[in-house]
């Protein structure tokens, strides 16, 4: 069978046989010079006849780039991809993004070309991640793997390696939850609130606890959020923390977290107390508090308060209390607990806590209400003997 002649034989320095090839492109328009695609390093005729018709191919209906012949550092495709994600998330996901790629994704794989990275390395990059950070380690697996789709569709790689690997599974101990309290336990902890000497400590845990807000919610509220005629409050930012600790007020974390809920007498009662006080406090410092534009809570130069400083608070008046220890976090699901309990339908608890989707109340209330399932039992037993 007659071969094509522009494929050749050569012998590497070391005496193997190898293959190479050369393609006309076509001018460039620049310069009116010659383009030629070169390829190189097939152990086989057949290996360098197939790439050969795969780029004559691609020439023939438009989309030969030509770099299909050009090595591209990991690192490199990384800063290209990372240019156009950053106009696509909030400033806190892209700080921990770039966390994530310079102390772990970049160290593996940065100075690596992605035409020479094989399934077999990315395999044990992902064993070393898993080693690491079982828990977060398939985040970092998305990332690695976003950077090799983008060289696929940039035509720079023909298949990404990572999703040819085997991801390893944490054996996870099932403990229960235990991260929310119950009604009396949350009413000593407020009590315990109460004695803090600045009352905007316990207004923050009333309003997690009274309305299962999140934290980063909470401390981007301002007073033009809280409608007193009505009794509602209105969430529609998030505080987030952006790169060099930077605290940035931002949208909410999903569409269905934008919502206004309707909050009781007595924690407006609070509300009202509480800015009364802030104006005093921040007249004596020299602020105008009466804007509507005013945050409910403000550090000491009436600007964003930190969430380490929320969590600081938490954690003293765990340990003062002698009451055992929830996250922040934590108030979130003791409202959706109290809730429940309540006997509230799902669908409103969804509705008031921000849900996407329903799955996610569902697992909460898994979580919640297993110690009332004794109680779930005793009344069925009584309602079919009476």
């Amino acid at each position: 069978m007659k071969r094509n002649k522009d494929i050749t034989k050569y012998k590497t320095p070391s005496g193997q046989v190898r293959y190479k090839f050369k393609v006309y492109v076509g001018k460039d328009e620049e310069t009116g010079n010659s383009i030629q695609a070169r390829k190189q390093g097939f152990k086989s005729y057949d290996d360098a006849l197939k790439s050969y018709f795969e780029i004559k191919d691609k020439i023939a209906k438009g989309t030969y780039t030509g770099n299909e012949n050009k090595k591209h550092k990991f690192s490199k495709l990384y800063e290209l991809w990372l240019a156009n994600y950053e106009l696509t998330v909030k400033p806190s996901t892209l700080h921990n993004t770039k966390m994530f790629f310079d102390n772990h994704i970049l160290p593996d794989l940065g100075n690596l070309y992605v035409e020479k990275i094989t399934t077999l390395r990315c395999q044990k990059v992902i064993k070393k991640w898993f080693d690491e950070l079982p828990k977060t380690y398939k985040k970092i697996y998305n990332l690695a793997s976003n950077i090799f789709e983008y060289a696929v569709n940039n035509d720079l790689i023909v298949k990404n390696p990572m999703k040819r690997t085997i991801k390893p599974k944490l054996q996870r101990e099932k403990k229960p939850f235990t991260n929310f309290y119950s009604k009396e336990e949350l009413n000593e902890y407020l009590e315990a609130c109460k004695k803090k000497e600045n009352p905007r400590v316990y207004l923050f845990f009333r309003i997690l606890a009274y309305t299962g807000m999140r934290k980063g919610e909470a401390l981007a509220l301002k007073w033009s959020d809280v409608d007193f005629a009505n009794d509602t409050i209105t969430i529609s930012k998030t505080l987030s923390i952006g790169e060099k600790n930077t605290l940035h007020i931002g949208t909410p974390k999903t569409k269905a977290s934008y919502r206004t809920i309707h909050i009781d007498q007595q924690t407006i009662y609070y509300l009202k107390e509480w800015r009364k006080e802030q104006r005093k406090r921040l007249f004596k410092l020299g602020f105008n508090a009466l804007s509507d534009d005013q945050l409910l809570f403000n550090n000491k130069d009436n600007g964003l308060v930190r969430p380490w400083l929320v969590q600081s608070w938490n954690r003293t008046i765990a340990k003062d209390t002698g009451l055992k220890y929830i996250t922040v976090h934590g108030f979130r699901h003791t409202h959706a607990s109290l809730l429940f309990e309540a006997g509230t339908p799902m669908q409103d608890v969804k509705q008031r806590l921000g849900h996407s989707s329903i799955t996610t109340t569902m697992n909460i209330y898994t979580h919640v209400t297993k110690s009332e399932q004794k109680k779930t039992a005793d009344n069925f037993a009584r309602f079919m003997e009476g």
